[in-house]
């Protein structure tokens, strides 16, 4: 069985090129069908986790859906490689391949339908973990489409109002082209905490924020061992929650109904060419909205915005656990040609 990182507090530096190296031969280990220019963006997304100070969606999270794959192929699932045909609209099942390199394959597809048809909807249900949206969202932005996604997951969030969980943390992002500037990513969950928050606050031994979280018995609480549910960001959040998992979990057959099934996730990817929908100069269009929300007092986010588009343009060096950097030398050295 693979190894579950908890994280760490200490850190080290590693060379940028040759993780990315590493992270390829990995990714290439567990899922030896798929296409090469997924396995090559999904060790870029993963690199871009850790440059992002997020690490619970880098390293730590291959260690995790590794496992999750583990326990696939001992249960005798079949595997579902990611080759998606040329449709407009496509469903894939990721239940035996690595959400990382699933969610890379449905950016892929959908990068090439929105040139020969101007529109692409992939839905994905079975998977692990997908990685941070935000950065499938900017990686189509980049080529000139805008880009929606939205993630479901296992039920961890209560409803505004309630007191046990229904849905998951269930993320969205948007990713739309803009001008002189890298795209304009917009990438947020809609409960007040992810679960990758909680992990941390688990494995640093400290506490959750005030109005968080409520126990079993619909509590507040602000340990992170005993919060049974998540709370929503506001009714909006709320709401915006249950949108999604109605778009990436019931729409696409990404929920799991079956309590004795094994947990997964759903997401859906929509992107389209503005320029056929209407939006002829998409790129100044958002640069100048970029200029009048800043003007009224607003934030845009901009954590994306000093992130290589190249690998080749890569910092020299990443920062991650020295937890992370140990379990990703002994997986790397169990990769066949290493």
């Amino acid at each position: 069985m693979g190894q579950v990182l908890n994280g760490g507090t200490h850190t080290m530096n590693l060379d940028a090129q040759e993780t990315l190296t590493d992270l390829r031969a990995v990714l290439r280990a567990a899922a030896p069908h798929s296409d090469p220019a997924d396995i090559e963006l999904a060790a870029f997304w993963l690199i871009q986790a850790e440059l992002l100070g997020l690490p619970e969606f880098g390293i730590r999270m291959l260690a995790r859906d590794l496992e999750r794959l583990e326990e696939v192929e001992s249960a005798s699932a079949p595997a579902a490689p990611t080759r998606i045909d040329d449709a407009a609209i496509v469903s894939v099942d990721a239940t035996g391949v690595l959400g990382v390199v699933a969610l890379a394959s449905a950016v892929r597809h959908a990068a090439r339908n929105v040139t020969a048809h101007g529109l692409a909807i992939v839905g994905i249900r079975g998977a692990g973990g997908l990685g941070i949206l935000g950065l499938a969202a900017r990686a189509l932005a980049t080529r000139g489409a805008v880009a929606l996604l939205a993630a479901q997951s296992p039920a961890t969030v209560a409803p505004w109002g309630g007191q046990a969980a229904a849905i998951g943390t269930n993320p969205l992002a948007v990713g739309v082209p803009r001008a002189d500037a890298p795209p304009l990513v917009v990438d947020y969950a809609t409960s007040t905490l992810t679960l990758a928050a909680v992990r941390e606050a688990r494995g640093a031994g400290v506490s959750l924020p005030e109005g968080s979280a409520v126990d079993a018995a619909g509590e507040p609480t602000t340990d992170p061992a005993a919060a049974a549910a998540l709370l929503p960001a506001g009714l909006v959040g709320s709401l915006t929650g249950l949108v999604v998992e109605l778009l990436a979990g019931v729409a696409v057959g990404g929920r799991v109904t079956d309590p004795a099934a094994p947990s997964s996730r759903g997401a859906v990817l929509i992107a389209f060419d503005p320029a056929r929908a209407g939006g002829a100069d998409i790129a100044q269009g958002t640069a100048a909205l970029d200029r009048e929300w800043r003007g009224a007092g607003g934030h845009l986010p901009a954590r994306f915005d000093a992130l290589a588009s190249n690998p080749a343009d890569l910092p020299d060096a990443i920062r991650v656990s020295e937890e992370a950097a140990s379990w990703l030398r002994a997986r790397t050295s169990e990769a066949p040609g290493t």
